[in-house]
C-alpha cells in the first residue's frame, strides 16, 4: 500500500469516486446572474450525486437510477437512461458528441460499453462483453479503437482491451495490474501506473514500450495529459520528474523540494503541489522555486485535495471549500461550499461557461459561473 499522504491526485474528470446514485427528482432553481462564482442553476437529486461528466455542451449526472443528461446552459433535464456504471467521473470518456460509459442495462445479461449522445440520450452503439467478463471502465478512443479495462476474461486477471469499433472485435488484450488506464494526446502511448511502476503501451498492438519502476509513492498525473510535453511523475516524497513520453527517460528532475511532493496536479504548461497548508504553482523543469504560493490553511488541514486546471484558472476542492484561483496571479476569484469530505471524493466537472459540483448538502448538482 502507498504510504500515508503519498498519492498524486489528477484533474479533469479523474479524482472523483464512483458509487450508487439516486434518481433526479428534487426541484431545481435557475438564476440569470452572470457574476463569477454565482449559482447559474441547480439540478436536484435524491440520495446524492455519485458522478459528473461534462461533454458536448451537456452534463451527465450519475444517480442510483442510472444516468441523466442535463443541459449545461439551463440545467434542464433532457433524458434518463437506466445504466448502472462503476463511475462516470473517472471511468468514462468523451468521444465527439457522445459519452462512452460501461456497465449494465436491464435488457442485457452481460456488461456492455455504450456510447450515449449527450444532447439527446440516444444510444449510438454498444459493445457487449463476453459472458462472465466485467468491464471496469472505458478510458479513451483513438483511430476507431476503444480502450477499456476488463476482468474475468478467462485468464484470471485484469486486462487492457482495445476494441475495434468498426466490427466490435477485440483487437488486442494485455495483462494490467492497475484498474486505471490513461489515454492522453493522440500521438502519445497509453499509460498504466501500478504501485510506482509506470508503463507505456503501444496503442496499436498493446506491446510495452517502456516501464519505469519506482518508489511505492510514485504516481503520474496522466489524467490531465502531458505537462509541457512530459509525463509528470513524483517519488511521493520531495522530487518531481518530467519523463519523455516515448522512452520514459527523465527529461528533468527537481532538486529535493522543501515541501512534500505527494499531492500533485498537472496542467498544460504548469503543475501544482498541495502540501497541506499551501498550494504551489510550479514551472515544469528542474527548478525548486514556485511561480507563486497560496496559503490555504494555517493548520495544514487540507488533506485529500482535488485540483482541476482550465483556461487560466485552477479549481481546488479541499476543506469543504471550492476555490477558483487565477492561475497566473494566485488570486482567489471566488469560493463556494462543498460537501464535508475529502475533495477527491466530491463529484466535480468543468465546462465552457460553468463548473459543476455536488452541493454542500448533497441534494443537487450546482452550476457555478466560471
Amino acid at each position: 500500500m502507498l504510504r500515508n499522504r503519498r498519492k498524486v491526485l489528477r484533474d479533469g474528470a479523474i479524482l472523483l469516486t464512483a458509487g450508487a446514485l439516486a434518481a433526479c427528482t428534487s426541484p431545481r432553481r435557475e438564476t440569470d446572474t452572470a457574476a463569477s462564482g454565482s449559482i447559474a442553476w441547480e439540478y436536484g437529486v435524491d440520495g446524492g450525486v455519485r458522478g459528473l461528466r461534462y461533454a458536448a455542451g451537456g452534463v451527465v449526472v450519475q444517480t442510483d437510477a442510472g444516468l441523466a443528461g442535463v443541459t449545461a446552459k439551463s440545467g434542464r433535464e433532457a433524458w434518463r437512461l437506466p445504466i448502472t456504471t462503476h463511475g462516470i467521473s473517472t471511468r468514462s470518456c468523451a468521444w465527439g458528441s457522445t459519452l462512452v460509459v460501461c456497465g449494465t442495462e436491464p435488457d442485457a445479461d452481460v456488461q456492455r460499453a455504450v456510447a450515449v449522445e449527450v444532447a439527446s440520450g440516444e444510444r449510438k452503439w454498444t459493445f457487449d462483453a463476453p459472458a462472465g467478463v466485467e468491464l471496469e471502465g472505458v478510458f479513451g478512443v483513438r483511430d476507431q479503437l476503444l480502450y477499456l479495462i476488463a476482468t474475468g476474461s478467462g485468464k484470471g486477471g485484469r486486462e487492457v482491451w482495445a476494441v475495434d469499433l468498426r466490427d466490435k472485435s477485440v483487437r488486442w488484450q494485455v495483462p494490467c495490474e492497475n484498474a486505471e488506464l490513461f489515454v492522453p494526446e493522440p500521438d502519445s502511448p497509453l499509460y498504466t501506473c501500478d504501485q510506482g511502476a509506470l508503463s507505456a503501451l503501444d496503442p496499436a498492438i498493446g506491446a510495452t514500450l517502456w516501464s519505469r519502476p519506482g518508489d511505492l509513492g510514485a504516481r503520474a498525473t496522466l489524467g490531465s495529459g502531458l505537462v509541457a510535453g512530459a509525463v509528470l511523475a513524483t517519488d511521493g516524497a520531495h522530487t518531481v520528474s518530467g519523463l519523455d513520453p516515448k522512452t520514459g527517460a527523465a527529461l528533468w528532475n527537481t532538486p529535493a523540494l522543501p515541501y512534500p511532493a505527494d499531492t500533485v496536479f498537472g496542467s498544460a504548461d504548469a503543475y501544482y503541489l498541495c502540501d497541506g497548508a499551501k498550494l504551489h504553482a510550479m514551472r515544469p523543469g528542474g527548478e525548486a522555486q514556485p511561480l507563486w504560493s497560496l496559503t490555504l490553511s494555517d493548520t495544514g488541514e487540507t488533506a485529500g485535495a482535488a485540483g482541476y486546471s482550465a483556461t487560466g484558472a485552477f479549481y481546488l476542492l479541499t476543506a469543504r471549500t471550492l476555490r477558483a484561483i487565477d492561475a497566473r496571479t494566485s488570486k482567489i476569484r471566488w469560493m463556494q461550499s462543498i460537501p464535508d469530505r475529502s475533495g477527491s471524493e466530491v463529484p466535480f466537472a468543468v465546462g465552457d461557461a460553468h463548473c459543476y459540483a455536488e452541493s454542500a448538502d448533497g441534494a443537487s448538482v450546482v452550476a457555478f459561473v466560471r
